[in-house]
């Protein structure tokens, strides 16, 4: 598998930095086909079983982590690293839905707090995703040091 997740649009809006991503045909499409793989994100940012989430089953994303789809993971590991990054006050949530136009393509809504940060944030949770869901090959990502990138990607401007 060359890559597990590509973005193929973007939008920028005054609230919202809304992906379109594309999740590879020979990668799994919900979290319950390759758990191995959901474990070592788990393992990873145990904290993101805490996020809400209203979209599937329960009141948190823990209720539904096991058996969902692979875009709605993407949007809670992108979503764990913009707060660890500690540089807004407000609550980050977002929003994920099948492109229903399109096979195995879905929209991930987020707060555009900063249209960089949250370009960067997106594009480090596919890596750290990819590595997950590609047995885990290669270095294990530094999430600690990943976040102190993004800091440091957004205090650069």
């Amino acid at each position: 598998m060359a890559q597990l997740i590509d973005i193929t649009r973007v939008v920028v809006g005054p609230e919202y930095f809304t992906a379109t991503v594309y999740i590879a045909n020979d990668a799994p499409l919900m979290t319950i086909d390759d758990l191995e793989g959901t474990t070592r994100v788990y393992n990873l940012l145990p904290n993101i079983i805490d996020h809400a989430c209203a979209g599937d089953e329960g009141s948190t994303f823990k209720d539904c982590m096991g058996n969902t789809e692979l875009a709605h993971l993407l949007e809670h590991v992108t979503v764990e690293l913009l707060a660890r990054t500690n540089l807004t006050d407000e609550i980050i949530a977002g929003r994920t839905w099948r492109e229903v136009a399109y096979d195995r393509t879905y929209s991930i809504q987020l707060p555009c707090i900063d249209d960089v940060l949250v370009a960067a944030a997106i594009s480090s949770a596919i890596w750290i995703m990819t590595w997950a869901f590609t047995d885990g090959m290669g270095a294990v990502p530094d999430v600690d040091a990943t976040v102190a990138g993004l800091v440091g990607l957004v205090n650069g401007l």
